[in-house]
């Protein structure tokens, strides 16, 4: 069988809407959902790097061969070529950044000496919801960016490329990459991902939070830290977002009955599978597929 090859998709020659130059394009991250839409398929971006942020809302992210369930305040760094592809609710805002990658790989060099040959600079996404300076920071130069790219100022395209590097630099410092091995980051993270990864095989067995430390060699305190620290979320919450995904999936593209897709899922009683959903959702599964129909 033939295997489609990953989109590669040109900013500025596929998206009319962004602003900004040929080597720096910027624009809101709701305007280009509208463009490209929330359920945003696999795709890559060569010869560009690419930073979302998301100062509301929620993504499901699938990062190269990596998978997350964020929710914001929160950056997304794709390097060039790395494939990814996301869903995002309504109320996902944020920035949009494509950068000509010739333009950070400097950067980075002066950043992480060595970068760039030592770990290819692998996709990232993390949490910021505990950094109240860098958001407030980041804020002033989104504010900044937008104007820049919208105006025909002088010395615009030189002052869009340093505010660029300056978003790249305040994002990277907080997922630093030199020494990770000494600093825990990178084990940390291949915890978080294979977490994600047992997540993702399992939720329909209901295993808890004790189950998936064990099975990690984690204490549950230590599992929780690590998910606050890149997700912000508990476990527990990151366990109940899969289930609901995979719900709200089978309701909008199955004809299986709310009590079929309960016994899917793994929830023994129907009734226990709705309540579960409506604490979640705020409606019943009946209602969100009704509601749904309606919509389309």
């Amino acid at each position: 069988m033939c295997q489609r090859a990953i989109a590669n998709i040109d900013i500025s020659k596929e998206y009319e809407g962004s602003l900004g130059t040929k080597d720096v394009h910027y624009q809101s991250f709701a305007r280009m959902a509208e463009f490209f839409g929330r359920d945003m398929q696999a795709h890559r971006h060569d010869q560009y790097f690419q930073m979302h942020f998301l100062d509301t809302g929620q993504i499901e992210l699938q990062l190269d061969d990596h998978r997350y369930s964020v929710q914001a305040p929160l950056f997304v760094l794709t390097p060039p070529s790395v494939p990814h592809a996301f869903i995002t609710e309504s109320d996902s805002d944020g920035h949009v950044l494509t950068v000509r990658e010739d333009l950070i790989w400097p950067l980075l060099e002066v950043l992480y000496p060595g970068t760039r040959e030592a770990f290819g600079l692998p996709g990232i996404c993390l949490s910021l919801a505990d950094k109240s300076e860098e958001l407030e920071a980041l804020a002033h130069y989104w504010r900044l960016i937008e104007r820049e790219s919208s105006s025909q100022l002088p010395g615009r395209e030189h002052t869009l490329v340093l505010l660029a590097q300056a978003v790249f630099t305040l994002l990277l410092r907080n997922a630093p990459l030199d020494d990770l091995a000494a600093s825990g980051v990178r084990g940390e993270l291949k915890l978080f991902q294979r977490f994600n990864q047992m997540v993702d095989k399992n939720y329909h067995l209901h295993w808890n939070m004790p189950d998936y430390a064990a099975e990690l060699h984690l204490t549950e305190s230590r599992l929780t830290d690590i998910c606050r620290r890149f997700a912000n979320r508990s476990p527990k919450r990151l366990i109940f977002d899969r289930q609901l995904r995979e719900a709200k999936r089978l309701l909008l593209f199955s004809d299986s009955t709310v009590s079929e897709i309960g016994w899917k899922l793994g929830f023994k009683d129907p009734a226990y599978f709705s309540r579960f959903f409506n604490r979640l959702v705020g409606c019943s599964p009946s209602e969100f597929r009704a509601q749904q129909v309606r919509v389309s």
